[in-house]
């Protein structure tokens, strides 16, 4: 790193004299705010290095507490004063949300000028009643697509609108101490819509991605349950990690108002977040502000960020919203620090994530017996853990257990009234109970996508199509990049008759997800239905090859020697104990009711979920007649479907 701060430089063909705080080319010089200055060294003393918000916040404001649109606003001065273009600089360039880099050369001024390509055309001037706007729209959002271009401003005019923006620099370190540390820039009058991307871990320490993620999934969550709202979920907000599309991109893709985005930092003891509002059409910052907490102040710390947020894109709060967003449970910090990690790995989605997710949330429990969302934690391991491996009772139990202490300790907890939904649901076959657990999670967390896909679920097999489709497609808007949405809007699709829409949704969900075997298995049932057999054989093939499923080649050798009933019935063969819902679609397909039966039978006699999706699955339309299905259908217990009222 070069020396600069006191030393006279020349940076282009500018001659930089920190001490004065001026800059001069052409026997014109001009005055520079001394932040601006010092902004202007900081990058120079790192030349041709990326130098992140946060660096030049802590190297020139050092000793005041501010947002980044100050470092925003000093950079836009700076740009003007240097005549520098920001969509195509030789001074300061944009890094996509890392930074700034100065990428004109620098020296010694007693080396002499270096040169540097020739200045832009000169632009028209500006005048003091709009520059504070321009000033803004022009400020860099780490992605380089400024609201509009700058060009070289006649050296006349430097100094003028240099002198506005010292005044406007003024006014908003006023404002900002004034108003607790937030700055505006013309925030829209309604945001109905955003997308909170994945705060970007500046710790220094890959291990501390988790705490990252989960200051992402607390703000989503906080803000998820405004109803006037949209949020988009989880999943589809960490498609766009480390992306390298624009804001605006990233906004139309999710068809979005606004986007969140941020650093966060992790000390020993302290966590710094900072958090800015972006308008997505434009690009334009409405918001930004820095929080420094302690480590033991970290949940109150979200809260206060979606707090922040909400006050500034105007959004209508019901009083229940605003006295949940100002709720904050104390915490015992480990137990946090715990129940971070376990919701990092149980977003996994494997064996092994979901085992580690269940062991930190119980050491959580362990560091802190009345953490609510720890036993939610605990209750989603369970139910996560119940699907590896097959729904196992003992599973569904714990679950249940877990959720009902976590509702016992905050009777407002989305997560822990999904959980308990879902286990009256697989398990205790409560339909109106589940029901309204269902309704309960979406009426505390309006945006949770999770809960509408699973209420989907349940609408399918109590025979409820048509709600069913509103209910994924609800989640679709929420959460347009995720899997099991994806999936499941096929399946209702496939259940409703609608093969050919069908097909179409899987096909675009293997656009996006090229190795999810669950699309290939999903499509031969399609295939099936629509007498495409070789294609059904060959879909089905592919999602054990993906699964690596040592079946494969008997299978194979099953369909080269009797085709695909030979292939039905060697299927049927090997799941008829592992999962006899599956094995009776095989039996059915094939006409044989006696076999179709008996493996209902065995689903039935072990409460397995998957034999609740009987009643309208296409697969079963040859046996649907048989006085023993109609049997089973009514032994389970499912209410009268709005088809069967009429």
């Amino acid at each position: 790193m070069m020396p600069l701060r006191s030393s006279v430089l020349c940076v282009g063909d500018f001659r930089v004299d920190p001490a004065l705080d001026e800059i001069s080319r052409d026997g014109t010089t001009v005055k520079l705010e001394p932040r601006a200055m010092r902004v202007l060294v900081c990058l120079a003393e790192h030349a041709d290095q990326v130098v992140s918000v946060d660096q030049l916040m802590d190297a020139v404001w050092k000793d005041v507490v501010v947002t980044p649109d100050s470092v925003y606003q000093a950079v836009a001065g700076l740009r003007r004063a240097l005549g520098d273009d920001p969509k195509n600089p030789i001074y300061i360039a944009n890094v996509q949300r890392r930074g700034y880099r100065l990428i004109a050369p620098v020296a010694p001024a007693e080396h002499g000028q270096i040169a540097v390509p020739p200045h832009h055309e000169s632009a028209p001037q500006v005048d003091a009643g709009s520059a504070q706007q321009q000033v803004i729209e022009t400020a860099p959002d780490k992605n380089g697509v400024p609201m509009r271009p700058t060009a070289w401003v006649r050296p006349a005019i430097v100094a003028t609108v240099v002198a506005v923006l010292v005044l406007v620099a003024s006014t908003s370190v006023y404002v900002y101490l004034r108003r607790g540390g937030e700055t505006t820039a013309g925030t829209p009058l309604s945001i109905h819509s955003l997308v909170v991307l994945p705060l970007e871990n500046l710790s220094g320490d890959k291990e501390q991605e988790y705490f990252a993620d989960g200051m992402t999934d607390a703000l989503i969550t906080n803000l998820a349950q405004i109803s006037s709202l949209r949020v988009i979920s989880r999943t589809s907000a960490m498609q766009f990690r480390g992306s390298k599309q624009t804001l605006p991109q990233i906004g139309r893709a999710l068809q979005v108002d606004a986007v969140v985005e941020g650093t966060v930092t992790r000390g020993e003891n302290r966590v710094r977040i900072t958090a800015q509002l972006i308008e997505a059409s434009t690009d334009r910052h409405l918001w930004a502000r820095t929080y420094q907490r302690d480590l033991t102040d970290a949940l109150a710390l979200q809260d206060e960020i979606a707090q922040d947020i909400t006050e500034q894109i105007r959004v209508k709060l019901t009083p229940n919203e605003r006295s949940r967003l100002m709720q904050v449970q104390a915490v015992d910090p480990e137990a946090y620090d715990a129940s971070l990690r376990g919701w990092y790995w149980l977003y996994q989605f494997t064996a092994e994530g979901t085992r580690k997710a269940l062991d930190h949330f119980q050491k959580a429990i362990a560091k802190d017996p009345k953490y609510a969302l720890a036993y939610a934690g605990v209750a989603a391991s369970w139910l996560q853990l119940g699907f590896v491996d097959e729904l196992r009772k003992e599973n569904l139990l714990k679950a249940s257990e877990a959720a009902v202490k976590a509702l016992a300790l905050d009777p407002a907890l989305a997560e822990a009234h999904l959980s308990l939904a879902l286990v009256k649901f697989l398990k205790d076959w409560d339909w109106p109970g589940a029901e309204a657990e269902y309704k309960r999670a979406m009426a505390l967390n309006p945006n949770y996508a999770t809960a509408h896909i699973e209420y989907s679920n349940y609408l399918v097999a109590m025979g409820r199509l048509d709600e069913a489709m509103n209910e994924i497609e609800h989640a679709r808007d929420l959460d347009p990049f995720s899997v099991p949405v994806t999936w499941w809007l096929g399946q209702v699709l496939y259940h409703a008759r609608r093969y050919d829409d069908a097909l179409r949704q899987y096909q675009g969900g293997l656009e996006m997800h090229q190795d999810a075997a669950s699309f290939y298995w999903a499509m031969a049932d399609v295939y099936e239905q629509k007498k495409m057999f070789a294609e059904a054989f060959a879909a089905r093939q592919q999602a054990r090859s993906l699964l690596n499923d040592p079946s494969v080649t008997a299978l194979a050798e099953a369909y080269k020697h009797s085709g695909y009933k030979g292939y039905l019935l060697k299927q049927a063969q090997i799941l008829e104990l592992a999962n006899p819902a599956d094995a009776a679609h095989c039996y059915a397909l094939l006409n044989d009711e006696a076999r179709a039966m008996t493996a209902l039978e065995l689903g039935y006699s072990r409460r397995d979920g998957h034999i609740l999706f009987i009643r309208s699955a296409p697969e079963m339309d040859s046996i649907r007649s048989s006085p023993r299905f109609r049997d089973l259908v009514r032994r389970i217990g499912f209410p009268e479907s709005p088809s069967e009222k009429n």
